[in-house]
């Protein structure tokens, strides 16, 4: 059997050492059929360095690489390889390692990378006048000005035109990672106008080019990358161009499995490495698979790598209504989101929540299901696998254990009946973890939502998990039904303090508990079996809290448990009172200990 490909993206040593390769060369064909100008944007380890390095291959002048192209597909195109088969001067780049935490050192990254790539094309000087060859070596140097650093793929096309008679090709290779990089570090408006400017020469009316290819996670477009190139042609997940050449298809996965000999459940690999829709067309992550039938285990292998952080932490600091959006995605629901296929680093900044959801979508951490309107590229999304979903969950958690929020802790106090230490150990947690925040705005209403977050993820294993919120914590209701129906029910209601109806934050509190009784929420609970419930009522205003719940001494009783409350001051035995007001002994106990 052939080996895997694993960790290798360079198509010529891995056709030449005779390695698993699924066929994805007619995307040759598609690429000269194409526009002038091509920017492909599909997610992290589906393919993308392979291909361009397969185009590399496939054009470049200075090679003979017919060998590496007999046996696949695009051979049979008689005319193509007569005409396009190593008869263009190529200029390939790869930005995928371009990854620093200061401008500085970028900088450095870049100027490094285009210096190695005028090494490589050290013989065009042959060609070049005495002013173009002191540019030229100051670029293979480094001592040259940024101006001749922006307009070095320009400049270098025009060379190797004039060495060869023949317009270029240009490749680059993740093209966006230095601009993502800049965003999570902080240098992001100081790198975007050199990358802006260095594309931007390479591509517009560039009289030298034939064609150029890039490849990135994303779409930018509002930085001035491709402001003034009219001949560009975009494919995203969204639409159908190249849709089918990178991942994997069903026919794809079902071969390659067949082929390593892998019995395996069907439904089990679609639910963990399916669900991806690039225009139309069902795709699966082709690392996952290919990981999956080197190790013969089912388990997530394309979260685990790098290239997590940003999503994190967009969801560790989105507000209150993308916390919201998470937990239903986590829920198996379908959310919907205006995308934006020319996103801004710089909203994300914003919180602009499509923004946010456009970049969860094109770097595979969403799926679209349905354009549900043209007019305004509105899409309903959805979490595409259960490989995914576990990141969701993990992210979760560890935002959890950031904070030190511990839920089975603190719920276990409010068991036993500690109200008072629960309240203490709720405020301490609000207090520390809002002194984070600037609690002027709305950081509090987005703490909440991730301890709903939280909850709904951290405490699912012994609990049923339902709640029901309006935007901005108008209602916030929290009902964790106990999967041990020994256990105690728990009703959480979160209420933001209202000056024009609450006199106080205690009144706000006292509120949400009569709230919680008035509409009967314990009924969801009852249903299930159980009847020994606690109600807890959380008043926020800014880092104010206060807590009311049904176990403090005074506080209005159910009408169930004021009849018990009158059987006991009777005297009626404990057993008797249970059996007809169909309260547990537990709870009885409790309200005998406030009379």
């Amino acid at each position: 059997m052939k080996r895997l490909p694993i960790g290798r993206s360079d198509f010529k040593s891995l056709i030449e050492d005779n390695m698993y390769f699924v066929d994805k060369s007619l995307l040759i064909k598609e690429v000269i059929e194409s526009g002038d100008v091509l920017l492909i944007t599909r997610p992290r380890r589906f393919g993308k360095t392979l291909s361009q390095s397969m185009m590399k291959y496939f054009f470049d002048i200075t090679q003979n690489n017919e060998h590496l192209f007999k046996d696949l597909k695009i051979y049979k195109e008689k005319k193509i390889i007569e005409k396009h088969l190593n008869k263009h001067p190529v200029i390939y780049i790869t930005f995928k390692d371009l990854k620093s935490n200061n401008l500085k050192k970028m900088h450095a990254l870049l100027t490094m990378e285009l210096s190695r790539l005028y090494t490589k094309h050290e013989y065009v000087l042959k060609v070049l006048n005495k002013r173009e060859k002191a540019v030229f070596n100051k670029i293979m140097d480094r001592e040259a000005l940024d101006a001749d650093y922006e307009n070095c793929i320009r400049s270098l096309s025009e060379y190797m035109e004039r060495y060869y008679g023949k317009k270029v090709i240009i490749l680059i290779d993740e093209y966006d990672t230095p601009i993502q990089q800049a965003y999570l570090h902080g240098y992001y408006d100081e790198i975007i106008s050199l990358i802006g400017n260095l594309f931007g020469m390479a591509l517009k009316d560039n009289v030298y080019l034939e064609k150029a290819v890039l490849t990135g996670i994303t779409r930018v477009s509002k930085e001035s990358i491709f402001t003034g190139v009219n001949n560009l042609k975009v494919s995203t997940v969204l639409n159908e161009l190249f849709n089918d050449k990178y991942g994997l298809t069903k026919e794809e996965v079902e071969e390659t499995l067949k082929y390593y000999e892998l019995e395996y459940e069907e439904s089990e690999v679609i639910d963990w490495y399916n669900g991806y829709n690039f225009g139309g067309v069902e795709i699966y992550n082709p690392f996952s698979i290919i990981n999956l039938v080197d190790e013969k285990k089912i388990r997530p292998y394309w979260m685990n790598t790098s290239g997590n952080y940003l999503v994190k932490q967009l969801i560790k600091q989105g507000s209150a209504e993308l916390k919201d959006k998470i937990e239903k995605l986590i829920n198996g629901e379908e959310i919907e989101s205006t995308i934006n296929e020319t996103m801004v680093y710089g909203d994300l900044n914003n919180n602009l929540e499509e923004s946010v959801w456009t970049l969860f979508l094109f770097s595979g951490y969403l799926k679209w299901t349905k354009n549900i309107n043209h007019d305004y590229e509105r899409y309903t999304l959805k979490i595409p696998n259960k490989e995914v979903k576990i990141f969701y969950n993990k992210t979760v958690v560890s935002m959890l254990e950031e904070e030190r929020i511990k839920f089975d802790n603190m719920l276990l106090n409010l068991k036993v009946g500690r109200i008072k230490t629960f309240t203490d150990q709720f405020k301490d947690l609000t207090m520390n973890t809002l002194s984070y925040f600037d609690v002027s705005g709305k950081e509090p209403e987005r703490f909440y939502h991730g301890l709903i977050l939280g909850m709904s993820v951290g405490l699912k294993e012994k609990y049923i998990i339902k709640s029901n919120r309006e935007t901005g914590l108008g209602r916030a209701d929290v009902i964790l039904i106990p999967k041990d129906k020994t256990d105690k029910g728990i009703i959480i209601e979160f209420k933001k303090y209202n000056r024009d109806e609450d006199k106080s934050l205690k009144d706000s509190a006292q509120n949400g508990l009569k709230q919680i009784n008035e509409k009967k929420y314990e009924e969801e609970i009852k249903s299930y079996g159980i009847n020994d419930i606690i109600k807890v009522s959380i008043a926020f205003d800014k880092k104010e809290v206060e807590i009311v719940s049904n176990l403090d001494k005074g506080i209005e009783l159910t009408p169930e448990e004021k009849i018990a409350k009158e059987l006991l001051k009777n005297g009626v035995d404990i057993e008797i009172i249970s059996k007809t007001t169909n309260l547990s002994i537990e709870k009885i106990k409790n309200i005998h200990g406030q009379l």
